[in-house]
């Protein structure tokens, strides 16, 4: 390797500099060729060529002339330095001849050094890190197995735990459905009772709907002829009470002797000066009165029989209560336009 490169070294130096010398020797070549062929055409066209080329003509002969010397000096100093090279590629050739004499000598040397080194400080530590090395993957090996032990655990215990959650799921759904079946038999009972109430209910409405329509219609007309026939009765009782007193008072007056040219008493007038009522108006008057609602059958039908008698309503009504009622009284001497 040390000989190719130094090899290589002196030949590229020796070339580099003949390649140079031979481009600077054809540039010299080409300036001389070319001052020599100007000259003779001046000298050709000297007879007839002005004084103003002549000059120009002698300061382009100058100014070759000064560039042929620029360029002889020029490849008198790559000579120069060709040279220099040359010599520094020898002196470095040399050393390089030295160097590896030198090399050949000392290899075995080192290698010996270099050896005893080793065994001394290196082998001794890589034993101690093999040994650390062993001792770490012993240990990593144990811990391997007790995490391959606790990993068999913790698959067994959850296999155990996923065969538990499966009964679990399953009794769930079993339960699940137990109660879906018990839900749906009490959601059909129920759903039968709500259809009976509702039958039971769309039934009273219509029930209700006939009483407003038909029944209770009816039954205020029942209820108005009563009170019709009742108030009749009332008034038919009223004028036959009205007639046995006129009667009573007729057969008292009956022994008295008239007087001449005299009337018998007057029909229809008690022997009290009391006029009787009309029955009718009686029982009116006694409806639209408040308070008598109070009263038995009786005491209404014994005040009804005052009333339609004559008597005064202060004392009719005092017949039936023991203490006769304000509002009462007022509203029946209003209602029977009575001024007792």
């Amino acid at each position: 390797m040390n000989n190719q490169w130094g090899r290589s070294g002196n030949g590229t130096t020796a070339s580099g500099g003949s390649g140079l010398a031979g481009i600077l020797f054809a540039s010299i070549v080409s300036l001389a060729l070319g001052g020599a062929a100007g000259y003779g055409a001046f000298r050709a066209m000297d007879g007839a060529a002005s004084s103003s080329e002549i000059d120009a003509r002698d300061k382009r002969i100058a100014e070759l002339a000064r560039e042929f010397d620029a360029r002889a000096a020029q490849i008198a100093e790559s000579s120069r330095q060709a040279e220099a090279a040359a010599q520094e590629n020898g002196t470095l050739k040399r050393q390089i001849e030295t160097l590896r004499d030198d090399a050949g000598t000392s290899d075995t040397t080192i290698v010996a050094a270099e050896n005893a080194r080793l065994t001394k400080d290196v082998v001794p530590g890589l034993k101690k890190e093999l040994e650390q090395a062993t001792q770490r993957t012993a240990d990593a090996e144990a811990r391997r197995k007790r995490a391959e032990e606790a990993t068999q655990d913790r698959e067994r215990q959850l296999s155990l735990v996923t065969d538990q959650i499966a009964r679990l799921e399953k009794a769930l759904d079993q339960a699940r459905g137990q109660q879906d079946s018990a839900q749906s038999a009490e959601t059909e009972r129920l759903e039968a009772e709500s259809a009976t109430l509702r039958r039971q209910l769309e039934d009273a409405r219509r029930a209700e709907l006939a009483m407003r329509t038909k029944d209770l219609p009816a039954l205020r007309d029942a209820l108005a002829s009563k009170e019709r026939e009742v108030a009749a009765l009332a008034a038919r009782n009223a004028s036959l009470a009205a007639r046995i007193d006129t009667l009573e008072a007729a057969a008292r007056a009956q022994p008295k002797a008239p007087e001449d040219g005299g009337e018998g008493p007057a029909r229809g007038n008690a022997p009290d000066g009391r006029n009787p009522r009309n029955a009718s108006e009686v029982t009116q008057a006694m409806r639209d009165t408040p308070g008598l609602d109070r009263l038995t059958s009786v005491q209404r039908d014994q005040l009804e029989r005052a009333l339609v008698s004559g008597e005064c309503v202060t004392n009719a009504l005092g017949g039936v209560f023991k203490r006769v009622p304000v509002l009462t009284l007022r509203n029946l001497m209003r209602g029977l336009d009575s001024d007792c």
